[in-house]
């Protein structure tokens, strides 16, 4: 009777220290992903090597990608210097940067998604992260134009 209780109570210590062992890293990532990122023009893609992924507004304010930041975090190779698309995306080009618009970098990852696991990832990082507060600036504007009328 008392090994019994004596195996049990080890079993229980493995399985708790195993669940702390897998938990922890489950936990920060959680609750790394509902955090506040900061609004600066960048967010970090993590999976498994970080990469930046930086992005502007438009004139009207919609954000804009930068092609080959999305390109190099899904391990594809960046569009070519001069290209006008990219995977079958039109590029937008200004200045020395190729960039992917709102509606066309969903098009390019939602297009990857469904083989390449960075690329699901990253889809549901930019529209967590920034397209859904956009979508709420924008509500929020409309709603304020609504009332002034």
């Amino acid at each position: 009777m008392l090994m019994g209780g004596a195996l049990f109570a080890f079993g229980a210590i493995m399985f708790a220290s195993v669940s702390v062992i897998d938990g922890v890293p489950w936990l920060v990532r959680s609750f790394s992903r509902l955090s506040e990122p900061v609004w600066n023009g960048e967010m970090i893609h993590t999976d498994g090597d970080e990469y930046k992924i930086r992005y502007d507004f438009d004139e009207q304010g919609s954000p804009r990608f930068i092609a080959s930041d999305v390109c190099s975090a899904i391990g594809v190779p960046p569009p070519a210097k001069g290209a006008l698309h990219c995977g079958g995306v039109p590029l937008l080009r200004e200045g020395k940067y190729a960039y992917f618009s709102e509606a066309d970098v969903q098009t390019h990852l939602t297009l990857r998604a469904v083989s390449n696991h960075a690329a699901n990832r990253l889809l549901i990082l930019i529209r967590n992260n920034v397209l859904r507060r956009i979508e709420k600036r924008r509500e929020n504007e409309m709603r304020y134009k609504q009332e002034q009328d």
